[in-house]
């Protein structure tokens, strides 16, 4: 439960509103309570609270529109701006303070397997596609739209479709 506070904390920051007013923060909060069930050692607690929380978890993602399983791996300071269309891949994993955006993909390619690895400090812009075996490194930006299908480095910025991967210019 350290990751949900973290996660309405970066967004109380960056916003200066309440985390309860984007309608994004429920699946969040779900999640993060979905995956510390997963942590439970006593297996009929972890049953019991399975049966309640997964499908109220289910029946928000599709309400609201953003599909994140909970075998996906998220870092502390996961960010939603708006909803609809988003749509995570189980097996991706994502570092700590991710801001993503409506109409997001991120997933396979191939196979089941093939996912992107997504460092910290990334920010995605709505409608872009993320797929493949591919790595996104730190301080990353994604264009709106843009289709990224190569690895991005550390403090670049990937643009267009499909993508252009071009440093960060500093300011």
């Amino acid at each position: 439960m350290k990751n949900l506070k973290i996660d309405i904390q970066r967004y109380s920051q960056l916003t200066g509103s309440s985390f309860l007013k984007e309608p994004s923060s429920l699946v969040i909060i779900l999640f993060r309570i979905a995956k510390a069930i997963q942590r439970i050692n006593f297996l009929p607690l972890r049953i019991f609270l399975n049966l309640i929380v997964v499908p109220i978890y289910k029946l928000t993602s599709v309400i609201i529109g953003i599909s994140i399983p909970r075998s996906c791996e998220i870092g502390p300071g996961l960010l939603i701006f708006h909803y609809g269309a988003i749509a995570i891949n189980g097996l991706v994993k994502i570092g700590l303070n991710c801001t993503i955006r409506q109409g997001v993909t991120i997933g396979n390619r191939y196979s089941n397997d093939d996912v992107p690895i997504i460092g910290d400090n990334v920010d995605i812009g709505a409608g872009a596609v993320i797929i493949g075996k591919i790595f996104i490194g730190n301080n990353v930006k994604i264009g709106a739209n843009a289709v990224v299908l190569q690895n991005v480095p550390n403090n670049h910025i990937a643009i267009g479709v499909p993508a252009k991967i071009l440093p960060i210019k500093k300011r």
